[in-house]
């Protein structure tokens, strides 16, 4: 073990106990946890997590994004890192595996590798990232994107709701937000291994208890406009009717018989508005949002140019006037096929024979995979639920989850 002295007790600790204890930061009282960025209780879970990593013979702390990183280092080694990792911070009254998970099966990940003997070739990094989800200040994949050098000075200046800025919240936990650049440090990795749960009922409802990622899905979001003609509900007949609503909703029922017809797609349609919105009056105009999760960077064109195509069709057909307008447009992100096969491999160790599947839901992954081979292992949400104090993992299909996670990092660590 390099000559690092770790103790009995500490080797013996379990993921499940880990997450048991976690949980109990910034416990909610309603069954569900609030912990978020730049906070006393993510700062006690940062500690939580730094203590039994050094206890295990990694060097802890936190750079200048807030991201907790602790290091395996070897001696000599000049390769590049093997990092795995997530995020400690929680959607108001989350539960207690999202995110959670990942960081604690790579601390689980270390103790097998610990009590293995394992020497890495490389250096190991297991780490949490600061504000994933984006509750507190909106600035979602804040920690990430500031390893991953992304320009985050916008981000500074956004406030929570009680007028505070990022930058005041980094300045009270003694830091210098001018300094947050100096956390992009991506490029030293040599691969980047993320472990989750699933978010969605896939495996759960499939019976299956593990899953590879193949691609993080992109993010198109759009809003969508329809005129027609505001006129008196009662006076009006209705073949004489350009009744925006209407047309809205011929668009959101092609929508949702696109994304049946097409696996590698999910619409949905969050917020729906008509104006002038009065109950006697035919609505002259409708609004509604559109976001859109293709699976493959190739679904990406065909699938705007058919929604672009599809309002202007049922525009026309109802006599109506509509545009489309794009918001943002983040690609789908793949993963890299070695360290999928590196976490198939794992898999196989255990006797699993994983789903390929792709992630409908963002992850920090996807921020670090332009810098990085990056890969992800899902383990089952029961029932799909996620975001919620309801949320629940086996504990048997988390520790699958981190010796899969254990076996991936000594293929490409060793």
């Amino acid at each position: 073990m390099s000559g690092v002295s770790i103790s009995p007790q500490t080797l013996a600790r379990t993921l499940g106990q880990d997450l048991e204890e976690v949980a109990q930061i910034g416990a909610t009282g309603r069954g569900g946890i609030s912990r978020f960025a730049w906070t006393d209780e993510l700062a006690q879970a940062y500690a939580w997590v730094a203590g039994e990593l050094e206890a295990l013979g990694l060097v802890a702390g936190v750079d200048q994004a807030g991201n907790l990183i602790a290091r395996w280092e070897v001696d000599g080694g000049d390769e590049g890192a093997v990092m795995a990792a997530s995020h400690l911070d929680t959607v108001p009254n989350g539960g207690r595996f999202d995110g959670v998970l990942g960081v604690l099966g790579a601390l689980e990940a270390v103790r097998i590798l610990r009590r293995r003997g394992f020497e890495p070739a490389r250096p190991i990094w297991i780490g949490s990232f600061m504000d994933e989800e984006g509750t507190r200040f909106g600035a979602a994949l804040f920690g990430s994107r500031a390893f991953a050098g992304h320009d985050v000075s916008a981000s500074l200046a956004a406030t929570d709701a009680e007028g505070v800025t990022v930058s005041e919240a980094i300045a009270a936990r003694g830091m210098d937000p001018a300094r947050v650049g100096e956390a992009f440090v991506a490029p030293s990795l040599s691969a980047y291994l993320e472990l989750h749960v699933e978010q969605g009922p896939v495996l759960d409802s499939a019976g299956e208890r593990l899953g590879i990622v193949e691609s993080i899905t992109g993010v198109l979001g759009f809003h969508v406009i329809v005129r027609g003609e505001a006129n008196h509900a009662g006076a009006t007949p209705t073949d004489a009717r350009r009744d925006a609503l209407v047309g809205a909703s011929k668009m959101v029922l092609a929508l949702r018989e696109r994304a049946r017809e097409h696996s590698e797609l999910r619409a949905t349609v969050g917020r729906i508005s008509t104006s002038p919105g009065a109950i006697t009056v035919v609505p002259g105009e409708c609004r509604f949002t559109v976001d859109l999760r293709p699976s493959q960077p190739e679904v990406v064109a065909p699938t705007i140019a058919w929604l672009r195509a599809m309002v202007a069709e049922v525009a026309a057909s109802e006599g109506l006037e509509a545009e489309v307008v794009s918001d943002y447009e983040l690609a789908p992100t793949m993963m890299d096929p070695r360290v999928v096969a590196a976490l198939a491999a794992a898999a196989a160790d255990e006797g699993v024979e994983p789903v390929r599947m792709w992630s409908g839901a963002g992850h920090d992954a996807m921020v670090i995979a332009p810098h990085a081979p990056t890969g992800m292992v899902f383990v089952p949400s029961v029932g799909g639920i996620s975001h919620s104090p309801h949320e629940w993992t086996e504990t048997a299909d988390c520790e699958l989850g981190a010796r899969v996670l254990a076996g991936a990092i000594e293929r490409l660590a060793g």
